[in-house]
């Protein structure tokens, strides 16, 4: 199985990459698809669109029809749309293309499923972790080597092509390497609840976004919200009735799983949502703003990957550190490292030293989160819903990030004082106060996890414990 867990883990090594390459190249895929700025910017959102439809969709199916079997379908659709994507230089059928590549975001909790089929106790936790990192790891990876395939290839034709080589690789592994998960759900297809559930995101989404031009009192931000919110009702209603539900709406609300979703939309809230006040604080001039560091691309883009390099060694240690605290200890210790780095750089941030101290405190503290949450998850859902229960947690944790990037988008435009394009300083502060008590109401939530317990291990280690 040690050898299974190696493919998997190049699998989301090709995911991170994947999801990471295309940002760079925004600037030239737009002047080669000769469209504006504001129309470029639909490339990343249907896929995140795309990903906020199919991750419940493909995570439930796999549950039902084998974990392996829509792993498999869903990197074909990712392989497609990267070579659409590449090779036919029109903005609508790209814009099709990037609605194919949405599956990339349900291969993580198919994999866990598929760990969780054959492994468990301490075994699982080390291959959710190693996951987890190789996702991360990904993202920077690939966000890297799109810079530097974009300075020395001949065409962007040629940089395209390039995520293609870990996609093909990864197909490779997954056809002929990985065996099918042994656990299946006999269900129905829950049309109705599937529905109302892509309807809800997808209106949330809209939503947030919405909020994040215009302000939380918007009336089309407010309207859009209201009839999310009430869409999430209607559907938690017939999901609740419905005999064979989409999603398992009693377990998500159940005392062993709600705490790691509250936490991990609070957690996305904070993960997503602050990179880009973190971004244009260290931009600021000091001599204009009276803040900031006058920082260039390059050296934001240090930051950024530090933070997501020690959220990479967060997520691989977790499982270690996890042997003697237990899962609950060490999820705690992850959201009161994070709540106390925001809690650091509020007050202090006059100094380079301090963004770095930050950058290394509160991305090993999310770290330990990143991994930790959805393995504690799957081992306390039942190994049928595995897919499902994983998919839902991804896709709150989205749902997270889009309304942390509203909110911090108002926060600081509200900072903005007159006809200044920079906001007060304040407004950073209270972005990062507000991150701290993210954390600190993550932390909250998880002391309701049920006691401590055992958790057998089916290949000989020793029981891992809550």
């Amino acid at each position: 199985m040690k050898s299974v867990v190696g493919f998997l883990v190049f699998c989301e090594l090709a995911s991170g990459f994947t999801q990471g390459y295309y940002a760079p190249l925004l600037p030239e895929l737009a002047r080669s698809l000769s469209v504006s700025d504001a129309d470029i910017t639909w490339f990343l959102t249907v896929q995140t669109l795309s990903a906020a439809v199919c991750v419940p969709l493909l995570s439930r199916l796999g549950d039902m029809f084998g974990h392996r079997r829509v792993l498999r379908l869903s990197m074909v659709a990712v392989a497609v749309g990267a070579l659409a994507v590449a090779f036919v230089p029109s903005y609508p059928v790209v814009l099709a293309a990037r609605i194919l590549q949405g599956p990339l975001a349900v291969w993580l909790p198919l994999e866990i499923a598929i760990i969780h089929g054959r492994l468990s106790g301490e075994s699982a936790r080390r291959g959710v972790g190693m996951l987890v990192s190789f996702l991360t790891g990904g993202l920077i990876l690939g966000t890297a080597a799109a810079g530097a395939v974009s300075a020395l290839a001949p065409s962007l034709l040629v940089t395209l092509l390039i995520p293609l080589i870990p996609l093909a690789i990864s197909l490779y592994a997954v056809f002929a390497r990985v065996p099918e998960s042994p656990h299946r759900t006999p269900s129905r297809i829950d049309i109705v609840g599937f529905a109302g559930l892509a309807a809800t995101m997808i209106t949330l989404l809209a939503g947030l976004s919405l909020a994040t031009s215009n302000g939380f009192t918007s009336g089309t931000a407010a309207l859009t919200l209201g009839a999310g919110l009430l869409l999430l009702a209607l559907w938690a209603r017939w999901e609740l009735r419905t005999p064979s539900p989409a999603i398992d709406v009693r377990l998500m609300l159940s005392r062993r799983a709600s705490p790691i979703h509250i936490a991990g939309f609070l957690f996305g809230l904070v993960i997503f949502g602050s990179q880009a006040p973190l971004t244009t604080f260290l931009s600021a001039d000091p001599d204009t703003a009276g803040y900031g560091f006058s920082a260039s691309s390059a050296s934001i883009s240090l930051v950024v990957a530090a933070l997501g390099l020690f959220a990479t060694v967060g997520a691989a240690a977790f499982a270690g550190i996890a042997r003697y605290t237990g899962m609950r200890g060490v999820l705690l210790l992850g959201a009161l490292l994070a709540l106390g780095a925001n809690v650091m750089i509020a007050a202090l941030h006059t100094q380079m030293w301090q963004v770095w101290l930050y950058t290394v405190i509160a991305g090993f503290g999310m770290g330990l989160l990143l991994g930790g949450l959805p393995a504690l998850l799957a081992e306390v859902t039942p190994p049928e819903q595995t897919g499902s229960s994983v998919g839902v947690y991804n896709s709150l944790r989205s749902l997270g990030g889009a309304a942390g990037g509203a909110l911090f988008a108002v926060v600081l435009s509200a900072a903005t004082i007159g006809s200044r394009d920079t906001a007060e300083l304040g407004g950073y502060v209270l972005t990062w106060v507000l991150c701290a008590i993210a954390f600190l109401a993550a932390a909250i939530a998880l002391t309701f996890l049920p006691a401590r317990r055992s958790v057998p291990s089916a290949d000989g280690d020793a029981p891992a414990s809550l």
